[in-house]
């Protein structure tokens, strides 16, 4: 394992602080390793405490009262998983859970101190408020997705952002760098799993995608985005 300070300066806000600043408040921080499909956090239990994903990717998940769960975001490695409802003096209550897709290693600070350390630099409250915006407007565009759109355009939007932000370009096609059973992918786009099934098959046949080794690989990027974007 690295040492904590190098984790910490690949950190969203950690990073704007100069080494020496960061070594000063290293001590504040823990540095966790979690195996895959474990906890990081769980919904209804006691929060205190600010997490960031310095490796590894986490998926954050709301629980219906049907035992159905809905993801979400994808939180990738170096990003705020969030404030999870802790900061300015409201309820300390964990109002989602946060699961591992992979073995990860995760950051958290307590809030109290979290917040102290904002206070005495203006310029990360900004940074802060700049990631929770943007994690805002992400959730924003996903539920008016979910509403309005049919369940395959849904499906391809999240296969062209996962491209996008966790794509390797091969021979193949783009190799998505997150593996999404179809569980998974139902989730996300809050649909059911036969669904999901359906249309995958679907962009299979059209050899949109291949799968290899649980991997999806978009083969036709140009023919997914039509379908993601359609009017």
């Amino acid at each position: 394992m690295k040492e904590k300070v190098d984790y910490l300066k690949g950190l969203p806000i950690i990073s704007m602080l100069k080494e020496d600043e960061i070594r000063k408040i290293e001590d504040k921080f823990y540095i966790e390793s979690i195996t895959k499909n474990k906890y990081v956090f769980e919904e209804g239990n006691s929060c205190f405490w600010i997490y960031f994903v310095c490796e590894g990717r986490v998926k954050l998940l709301a629980h219906s009262s049907a035992g159905k769960d809905f993801i979400i975001r994808i939180v990738q490695a170096n990003d705020l998983i969030s404030d999870n409802n802790v900061l300015f003096h409201r309820d300390p209550e964990c109002v989602y859970s946060a699961k591992s897709l992979e073995s990860s290693i995760v950051a958290k600070i307590n809030s109290n101190d979290f917040m102290a350390l904002m206070n005495k630099k203006p310029e990360l409250f900004k940074s802060y408020s700049e990631i929770i915006d943007a994690h805002l407007s992400e959730s924003y565009k996903s539920l008016k997705n979910m509403a309005f759109e049919k369940v395959e355009r849904r499906i391809a939007r999240h296969l062209v952002q996962f491209a996008k932000n966790t794509g390797e370009k091969t021979e193949i096609g783009i190799k998505l760098g997150v593996k999404l059973s179809r569980q998974e992918i139902a989730n996300l786009t809050g649909t059911t799993i036969e669904t999901a099934i359906r249309v995958m098959s679907k962009f299979k046949k059209s050899k949109i995608i291949i799968e290899k080794e649980g991997h999806i690989y978009i083969v036709e990027r140009h023919k997914l985005v039509n379908i993601a974007e359609e009017f």
